[in-house]
């Protein structure tokens, strides 16, 4: 007799963690996601994991594609992406393509897919197991980048709860921002594949002068307005390729500059950190997650950098209406502190949250 299908967390679950997810279906084991980080030196523990018969990539952020050294440990099983995934990853893996919207079959199961609004190639997945399998990765419906399109119906939803009850949406954000881009001078470490992008796109349209940009910006920006920008909302190819050819580049200390990386840990981010951190300005604005013991835990802990979030995941309201809309019965909040769980179960009521385990499908 096959057993009923199931999903198995094994990381990303209860706390800010490496993605890594097994679907059990019958005689074929898959898994989605195989992240590191985000916290430096953290590994989904896959030691009891076995044998996988397919791994599918929702985008190729480190903490959901950057754990691939631990393929030989679960089979070197295939590794399922979209073709502008692919290109991110190591050469030595070999990619069976996914759609970034449409349908395709893995191992027998049919494989829905749609552009999930967070990263370059970003899909969320539905596997049409049991009642139906929704697994968001990182998504987001604020983006003024990236699409973002419409899940179906699910009996299993895995959210992306990175932001816990958080309810702001990105205008509030972006006019909390306003003062910064005003002054004199202000350093943005930001992620080149994701908000860095997306705030030089809000400047532009904003009327600020272009921002001063570090190289693996300007190569993100060329590569979404060409060869990437099929994950774009319409018409932003254009005004990256503007930014991408017009922005000055990164060095000095005056009007706002985007840098890489977003924790300040390397590229050319923690060089002007090196710089500037010992002096009174320009200021220094974190906008994403503050990874424990990084320059940009320290320097905001400290006083020397402000943190002003910019939207990238889901809002609690945004998931409520995701579980509305796919009429899901279970949901798996992902990548949130599980301290939300009491907030998560009244809001998605009646569906029931789970955050361990397994769970039939």
């Amino acid at each position: 007799m096959v057993a009923a299908p199931a999903l198995v967390p094994v990381s990303g679950c209860g706390s800010k963690g490496p993605a890594c997810f097994v679907v059990e279906a019958g005689n074929w084991r898959l898994m989605l996601d195989l992240g590191y980080g985000p916290q430096p030196g953290l590994w989904p523990d896959v030691s009891r994991v076995g044998r996988i018969d397919a791994l599918l990539l929702s985008h190729g952020h480190a903490d959901h594609a950057g754990g691939l050294k631990l393929l030989p440990e679960i089979g070197n099983p295939p590794v399922y992406a979209t073709d502008i995934v692919a290109r991110s990853l190591p050469s030595r893996i070999a990619v069976r393509p996914l759609p970034l919207n449409g349908s395709t079959e893995v191992l027998g199961i049919r494989v829905t897919t749609g552009r999930s609004g967070h990263a370059p190639g970003g899909i969320w997945l539905h596997l049409a197991l049991g009642d139906g399998l929704l697994y968001m990765g990182d998504n987001s419906n604020e983006s003024l980048l990236y699409a973002c399109d419409t899940p179906p119906a699910a009996g299993t939803v895995i959210i992306d709860a990175s932001y816990g009850d958080y309810d702001v949406p990105l205008a509030e954000c972006r006019m909390s921002l306003r003062p910064f881009f005003d002054g004199p001078g202000v350093l943005l470490p930001v992620p080149e594949n994701g908000r860095g992008p997306e705030i030089a796109l809000h400047l532009l349209r904003s009327a600020f002068p272009l921002p001063r940009i570090d190289e693996r910006i300007r190569a993100a920006l060329r590569r979404l307005a060409t060869t990437d920008a099929a994950c774009l909302c319409p018409g932003v190819a254009a005004e990256l390729a503007r930014i991408a050819e017009g922005a000055p580049g990164a060095g000095e200390p005056r009007g706002i500059t985007l840098a890489s990386r977003a924790d300040g840990t390397a590229g050319e981010a923690a060089g002007l950190l090196a710089q500037w951190a010992g002096r009174d300005s320009p200021a220094i604005v974190f906008t994403g997650y503050l990874p424990p013991g990084t320059p940009a835990d320290e320097l905001t802990r400290s006083g020397r950098a402000k943190y002003l979030r910019w939207n990238v995941h889901p809002r609690l309201s945004d998931n409520v209406s995701l579980v509305r809309s796919t009429g899901a019965r279970t949901v798996l909040p992902a990548f949130g502190d599980a301290k939300h769980r009491k907030t998560w179960q009244r809001a998605f009521a009646p569906a029931q949250v789970l955050t361990a385990g397994s769970i039939a499908l």
